[in-house]
């Protein structure tokens, strides 16, 4: 399997069939931050299409690392597992089928060295709240899309604060910035 060609397949389909989903910019650099950072366990709220949770295996999959994602629609969570065994990633990924707001309490806590929260905008915050004690210290928090929805994200902003955490907003591509928490 070429992975290479098999993502180019996914992002041209996602792009005919209107699909949001991270763009090239955006995942290279999570790929990146995933490899410096050593990243042993991962978590990514929304599966979507399967193009991001595809991209962050290939970089846990190179020490046998491992990836949670979770999606509440059947159609995505269906499609992402056949397309993660099209990848040979299957092996190292948990997919979760349900909402995100009910499963992410059911996970360990001081777990994941990189949480990537890309789902519903105007859940950003409490999403955040619950995604918080899973993190291990020194773990890596991205938001993603924070210029693009930030009027759908008042959860998120409110949220920050309150709790008064110091985080960046980083400008990855033109319209999709994101938001970087390093937990401490």
């Amino acid at each position: 399997m070429n992975i290479e060609l098999f993502l180019k397949q996914l992002r041209e389909y996602w792009l005919e069939n209107t699909v949001p989903n991270v763009s090239d910019v955006n995942v290279r650099f999570l790929r990146d931050l995933i490899k410096v950072s050593k990243t042993k366990n991962m978590l990514e709220i929304w599966t979507a299409n399967w193009f991001s949770g595809i991209n962050f295996a290939i970089e846990l999959k190179k020490n046998n690392w491992k990836l949670t994602t979770i999606d509440f629609s059947p159609k995505s969570h269906n499609e992402a597992l056949e397309n993660f065994k099209i990848a040979e990633v299957e092996n190292i990924i948990t997919a979760i089928l349900w909402n995100a707001l009910d499963e992410i309490p059911k996970l360990q806590d001081d777990f994941f060295d990189f949480i990537f929260i890309d789902g519903m905008k105007k859940r950003s915050g409490e999403f955040l709240e619950l995604c918080l004690p899973k993190a291990k210290t020194w773990s890596i928090i991205i938001i993603d899309d924070v210029l693009k929805f930030k009027d759908k994200m008042t959860t998120l902003r409110d949220y920050l604060e309150r709790i008064k955490i110091k985080y960046n907003i980083i400008p990855i591509d033109i319209d999709d910035w994101i938001l970087m928490i390093i937990k401490d």
